[in-house]
């Protein structure tokens, strides 16, 4: 008598019917679980995108979206003008030296005295004396009030210091002999003919007052 066993069937035969339902739902949740990690890694990096190199390539290269905005500050001109100055203004007094063309033994100097004060012309003679001139014996002049100190042509020099000594600081003494001459007595026009140099003493007392 041959008995056949009915053996369990071996090999790939059609699944349980519930077996499907489930894998599905598998498959859900696992995507459901893949978007809140994805949204969570996105919300934690705002503004930043990854970029895949290609396959094989590990690295990533962020790119920011919201790049920060640099401020420029614009350059402060008046920082490089430098302040403007001026200059102080030097003021320099040059004293007038005077150098005679000749030394004063070579001056003829005659004191004339119209100030009507008497022997004023021999103290003013005394005071050139010690300083080397030639002098004329002391004279009148006639009557002025008006003191000038004449020279020749050539003499204007030497007429300064003359002035210098007599009357300084005053060279609006000095002139130029007049071309008709000095007003004189008789007795005075010889010696006023030979002086280079003529001091008139008048009553103003500029260069001689008693």
């Amino acid at each position: 008598m041959n008995v056949r066993r009915r053996g369990r069937n071996v090999g790939l035969g059609p699944s349980n019917p519930a077996a499907a339902p489930r894998a599905f739902l598998l498959i859900a949740v696992a995507l459901v679980i893949g978007l809140v990690l994805l949204w969570k890694a996105v919300d934690s990096d705002v503004g930043t995108v990854a970029v895949t190199g290609p396959a094989g390539d590990d690295d990533q290269v962020q790119v920011d979206e919201d790049p920060d905005v640099v401020e420029t500050v614009a350059p402060d001109d008046s920082a490089d003008v430098a302040p403007t100055t001026e200059a102080p203004v030097v003021t320099t007094t040059t004293a007038v030296v005077l150098f005679p063309s000749r030394s004063p033994s070579e001056v003829k100097v005659l004191v004339a005295n119209g100030s009507g004060i008497g022997g004023a012309a021999g103290a003013v003679t005394d005071i050139l004396n010690p300083r080397g001139y030639a002098l004329e014996s002391p004279a009148n002049a006639n009557r002025t009030d008006v003191s000038g100190i004449f020279y020749r042509s050539g003499f204007a020099d030497d007429a300064r210091m003359v002035m210098e000594v007599v009357a300084p600081g005053n060279p609006d003494l000095l002139s130029q002999m007049p071309t008709g001459g000095l007003s004189v007595p008789d007795g005075t026009l010889e010696r006023l003919a030979n002086a280079d140099v003529v001091v008139v003493l008048g009553a103003d007392g500029i260069i001689y007052s008693g």
